[in-house]
């Protein structure tokens, strides 16, 4: 480095020495003019070489790319706190297909984004002839996602009390007609677990009168100051809480808690053979299931002890005291390989509230579970 920075000082002094004449070279950017000839600004030491997108420019390794600019009028920016990585993510139009953006949050909140669906037939909930518009909570539509409103709250509190329970700060509310939702810069709950409540927007329908019954989801707090996305929000129509008691099942009035088993990481696959248990053991009497061959939900088969066809189960009397819940097969051969598990949720029944749980696999260590 000493020789280098010499040789420059060196130049520098003969450039001074050469007098006021015009240069008879005109060298392009990187590099400087040496006796007439174009060289290097400066040399490369060792064997050190630019990262992909980018290249040599005098000293320094510059991107080959201008950077990332998202039309502010259709977009919004969307960077992975990991990579870095900037995504332009349309804020409306495209149709119903195209994903919401979800930027992060700001510090000490959380924004969460997703969908709507019909609980009874894992359908998306949008209305006839949707294009993408936002609903407007001073004109509710008779049904679909314009006539539900969903509100943040400490999951914890919620499912210790929901009638009493404080919606946490957030800074804007959306919901389109799409079914698509955001809400941005949620006061993180203290708890871990950030919890919504779904319902209609009109309040003389709230409860089983209206759209949808009471429903609440829950969600982990992000750990990395991203957002969280992709989470499934739904509707459960009173018409079905109705065919769930006449066909066996428990009534609205007591609640239930919904755990989903999914068959892989991603994605809506059902997974059948599981059974439901207690952190601490089976749930035994008050677990119900639905017909075998059902892929939606509408018919409880009382004698049916693990998941079916839909992979769901419906739960009485869970209690936040029984630390959480979880899956596991429900004989060999059934569930989930053994190389994968369900991690363990917390769980709880409240009246007039139906609370869902999505399960998704976990590796079962020290063995990596691959779906």
């Amino acid at each position: 480095m000493q020789t280098r920075w010499m040789m420059f000082v060196a130049v520098l002094g003969l450039a001074a020495g050469v007098g006021t004449g015009c240069k008879s070279t005109d060298c392009g950017d990187g590099t400087i003019e040496r006796n007439g000839v174009c060289e290097p600004a400066n040399e490369m030491i060792g064997s050190a070489e630019c990262g992909p997108f980018t290249e040599l420019q005098g000293d320094k390794c510059v991107p080959m790319f201008p950077p990332t600019e998202c039309d502010p009028a259709t977009t919004a920016t969307e960077t992975d706190p990991e990579t870095g990585v900037t995504t332009c993510i349309g804020t409306g139009g495209g149709g119903c297909s195209a994903p919401l953006a979800c930027p992060s949050p700001t510090a000490g909140h959380q924004t969460a984004c997703g969908r709507l669906y019909n609980f009874e037939d894992n359908e998306a909930l949008a209305a006839t002839g949707a294009t993408g518009t936002r609903c407007n909570p001073a004109m509710p539509s008779a049904d679909g996602p314009c006539a539900v409103i969903l509100v943040a709250y400490d999951a914890i509190q919620f499912a210790g009390s929901p009638s009493t329970a404080t919606p946490r700060m957030t800074e804007d509310t959306y919901v389109d007609d799409c079914g698509r939702w955001r809400l941005t810069n949620i006061e993180t709950p203290p708890n871990g677990f950030i919890g919504f409540g779904i319902d209609d927007i009109v309040p003389g329908n709230r409860g089983p009168g209206g759209t949808t019954n009471v429903v609440g989801i829950a969600t982990a707090n992000s750990t990395t100051g991203g957002s969280i996305n992709n989470l499934e929000g739904y509707i459960v129509k009173p018409s079905t809480t109705a065919g769930w008691q006449s066909s066996g099942g428990p009534s609205i009035a007591t609640g239930y808690y919904a755990p989903v088993f999914r068959a892989n990481r991603t994605g809506f696959a059902a997974q059948d053979g599981v059974v439901v248990v207690k952190q601490a053991g089976p749930v035994m009497a008050n677990d119900f299931y639905f017909t075998a061959s059902q892929t939606t939900r509408t018919t409880v088969d009382p004698a049916r002890n693990f998941t079916g066809a839909n992979g769901t189960a419906l739960v009485t009397m869970a209690s936040l005291a029984d630390v959480g819940y979880s899956g596991v097969s429900a004989a060999a051969g059934l569930g989930l390989p053994p190389e994968c598990k369900y991690p363990g949720l917390p769980g709880v029944t409240l009246a007039g509230v139906v609370f869902i749980s999505i399960f998704r696999p976990i590796d079962a260590t020290p063995m990596t579970c691959t779906r």
